[in-house]
């Protein structure tokens, strides 16, 4: 194999391994890899192509990861919102002291009654979240 191929060999896997690490650093990282195969394609030897990466890499940490991390922080948000309002069903008692099951969009997640408790097989509505604990009340029509 030539260097451009093994450098865009790289380039695939750290883009693959991106979506298992989920973290915006082996993405970049990849695509700095194309760099490096470019670099390899046009003539320059082994320092010109890590070059290549170095300086890539460096841009796009310092430009475009900032940019992808507060474009997910924003969509995150917003799905936050979209749960208050929505309707469950309760699989395991739910009180205002102990936590309980709810079945949400065919998920179960935690949740903790505003006030009160909520029996199984009753409807309730989601008022706030708090990481994987929902609050909830008891649905009204």
């Amino acid at each position: 194999m030539t260097a451009w191929e093994l450098w865009t060999a790289a380039a695939l896997l750290l883009a693959a391994s991106e979506l298992f690490h989920g973290a915006l650093v082996l993405l970049p990282l990849g695509i700095a890899c194309l760099a490096g195969a470019a670099a390899a394609a046009l003539g320059a030897g082994p320092a010109g192509q890590v070059l290549a990466i170095a300086l890539a890499a460096i841009a796009e940490f310092l430009l475009a990861r900032p940019l992808l991390l507060k474009h997910r922080r924003g969509r995150h948000l917003g799905n936050v919102e979209a749960i208050v309002g929505k309707r469950v069903k309760v699989l395991q008692e739910v009180s205002d002291t102990g936590d309980g099951v709810v079945l949400l969009t065919g998920e179960h997640w935690k949740a903790r009654a505003l006030r009160g408790s909520l029996l199984p097989g009753t409807e309730g509505q989601v008022v706030a979240r708090d990481g994987l604990r929902l609050t909830i009340v008891p649905y009204e029509d």
